[in-house]
C-alpha cells in the first residue's frame, strides 16, 4: 500500500496504527511523526485499482534527537483522543496528542535510545526498552520504574567468589557488573567508560576485583562499593586478555598475580598494600594469551595461547616446565581437580586430555561443528562443562568423554562459562550480551551439591 506524501522525503524507521484503523502514526529518522490517512476503500474487486490512496495527513514540527525509533498509540480514556507514545533515539520517552503537538509535562528520559514500546495488558502503562539493555515499566504519568538490565555488548567472561554460589561477575563493554544469581538482579555496576574488560576475577577471600582491559592496564576494585583499589598502568602492551589471582589471602599482603597480554607475554605481579611490582615476565607464546590457570598450591600455572601451544610455568623459579603444542587456536584450559591431567580445547573443534607429568596427549574427542572457546570443571572431576561458537552449553562425562546433556538458548557464540560452586547451576555467557542460568539435573550434580539440598 503506497502513500502519497507530496514533495516530502522521510525515511520510517516505525509506525503504529490508531485503534480505529483510521490513521497511522510514523516515526522518522529525522525526528518527526507523520500522520497518515489509512482509511480504506469498501471491499473491491482483485483487480480493481483502490480508490482512496492514503495520504499524508500531517507532520509535527517539534523533532526528538537521533530519530523517532518506536511508537505506539494510546486512546486516552478522558478525552476519547488518541495520543501517541514515542520513543527516541536519545532515551527521550513523551506522548503527542492529536495535533501532533507535545504533552506538557509527559514525557520521561531513560538510559539509552529507545528501541521498543509495548502496551501493558492493563492499559496503565507501556514497557519500554533501550539499545543499552535497559527494561522499563513507565506509567502513563510517566513515573519511570527500572525492571531488569543486562549489558548491551558482548559479555567477555565470567566468575563466581569462591565458595559463593549467589554471586557471580561478568564484563563486558564499558563496566563489570555483580549479579545475585538466586533473583537474577543486578548489584553492582563498575564502568570505565569507552573500554572493552577482557577478563575479570576475584581473589579467594572476595577482598578484591581484578580485571584487564584492552588499554593494556589491570584495574583491581573493592567489591562492596566498585571503587578503584589500584591500577597496574602498561601491566601489557597490547590488550590485557587473560589473568588469574593466585590463592593467597589478599587482605595479608603481598599476592601474586598472573596476566597474559595480546602480546604473547606472561606477567606475574606482586601487590602489596601500597604498591604492585613486576616479578617476572616471561615471553615465550608467539599468540595471544587466551586463558590462565593457577593450581592449588600456587607452585604452577599454565597458559594457553592463539600460537597452538599451552604451557606450564614453575612459579617460585619462573621458567617452562613443560609445553603442549597442537596445529589449533588454544582458547582455555583447566586443570583436573587432582591436578594429574589438563584439559584444553580451541578451534580445531576438539577436547584434548593432557597428562600433567609429560605434557603427552591422552585422549582426544570431538567437541562439536564449530571452533570450542570455553570450558570447565566440576570440583569432583566428574563432570565439565564446555562451549563455543556452535552457540550450545554441554556437559560431558569426564572419564567416558560423552556429552551427556546440552543446552540450547544462546543466539552467538559462549564466551565463558561457569559450574556454580555448589554444583547447582552453570552460568554462560555469550557475544549476543545473553547471561544465561541453566538448572544442572539432579543425577549430575556431584556429591558436594547432593548433600547441600
Amino acid at each position: 500500500m503506497d502513500a502519497k506524501l507530496g514533495q516530502m522525503k522521510r525515511v520510517i524507521q516505525c509506525l503504529d496504527v490508531s485503534p480505529d484503523d483510521e490513521v497511522a502514526y510514523c516515526g522518522t529518522k529525522t525526528g518527526d511523526l507523520l500522520r497518515i490517512n489509512v482509511n480504506r476503500d469498501d471491499i473491491q474487486g482483485y483487480n480493481d485499482p483502490d480508490a482512496v490512496v492514503p495520504t499524508l495527513q500531517g507532520y509535527s514540527t517539534h523533532r526528538y534527537a537521533k530519530g523517532i525509533k518506536a511508537v505506539r498509540c494510546v486512546l486516552n480514556p478522558q478525552t476519547g483522543n488518541t495520543n501517541v507514545l514515542v520513543g527516541s533515539g536519545d532515551g527521550t520517552l513523551g506522548f503527542m496528542n492529536p495535533a501532533l503537538n507535545p504533552v506538557a509535562g509527559k514525557s520521561a528520559a531513560l538510559m539509552g535510545g529507545v528501541t521498543s514500546v509495548s502496551l501493558a495488558p492493563d492499559g496503565r502503562g507501556a514497557y519500554v526498552g533501550t539499545d543499552q539493555a535497559m527494561r522499563y515499566y513507565v506509567t502513563l504519568d510517566m513515573d519511570v520504574e527500572l525492571r531488569g538490565t543486562c549489558h548491551y555488548g558482548p559479555i567477555m567472561d565470567v566468575v563466581f567468589p569462591v565458595d559463593c554460589p549467589d554471586l557471580f561477575l561478568t564484563c563486558s563493554v564499558n563496566d563489570i557488573r555483580v549479579w545475585n544469581a538466586r533473583v537474577r538482579q543486578e548489584l553492582l555496576r563498575i564502568q570505565v567508560p569507552n573500554l572493552v574488560c577482557n577478563c575479570v576475577g576475584i581473589t579467594d577471600n572476595g577482598g578484591t576485583i581484578v580485571s584487564g582491559w584492552t588499554d593494556g592496564k589491570v584495574r583491581a576494585f573493592f567489591p562492596e562499593s566498585g571503587r578503584l583499589k589500584f591500577v597496574i598502568t602498561d601491566a601489557h602492551a597490547e590488550s590485557v586478555t587473560a589473568l588469574a589471582a593466585c590463592h593467597e589471602d589478599d587482605s595479608r599482603p603481598p599476592w601474586r598475580l598472573v596476566t597474559g597480554g595480546k602480546d604473547g607475554r606472561v606477567r606475574v605481579w606482586q601487590i602489596t598494600s601500597s604498591h604492585q611490582s613486576l616479578l617476572h615476565s616471561m615471553k615465550e607464546h608467539r599468540g595471544e594469551v587466551n586463558c590462565i590457570r593457577v593450581n592449588a598450591q600456587n607452585s604452577q600455572c599454565v597458559t594457553a595461547s592463539a600460537d597452538g601451544s599451552c604451557i606450564v610455568w614453575d612459579m617460585e623459579r619462573y621458567v617452562r616446565v613443560a609445553a603442549m603444542f597442537e596445529p589449533t587456536v588454544f582458547r582455555a584450559v583447566a586443570y583436573h581437580p587432582d591436578e594429574s591431567q589438563y584439559l584444553t580445547c580451541g578451534s580445531n573443534h576438539k577436547v584434548t586430555y593432557w597428562d600433567a607429568y609429560d605434557g603427552s596427549a591422552i585422549r582426544v574427542i570431538d567437541g562439536g561443528e564449530e571452533e570450542m572457546v570455553c570450558l570447565d570443571i566440576e570440583p569432583q572431576g566428574e563432570l565439565f562443562i564446555s562451549g563455543g561458537a556452535d552457540k550450545l552449553v554441554k556437559v560431558w562425562h569426564y572419564d567416558d568423554g560423552v556429552e551427556v546433556a546440552t543446552g540450547v538458548g544462546h543466539s552467538g557464540r559462549v564466551n565463558a562459562l561457569r559450574i556454580s560452586p555448589d554444583q547447582r547451576t552453570v552460568v554462560s555467557v555469550g557475544e549476543e550480551g545473553a547471561i544465561m542460568i541453566w538448572d544442572m539435573p539432579d543425577d549430575m550434580q556431584s556429591g558436594e551439591g547432593k548433600s547441600r539440598k
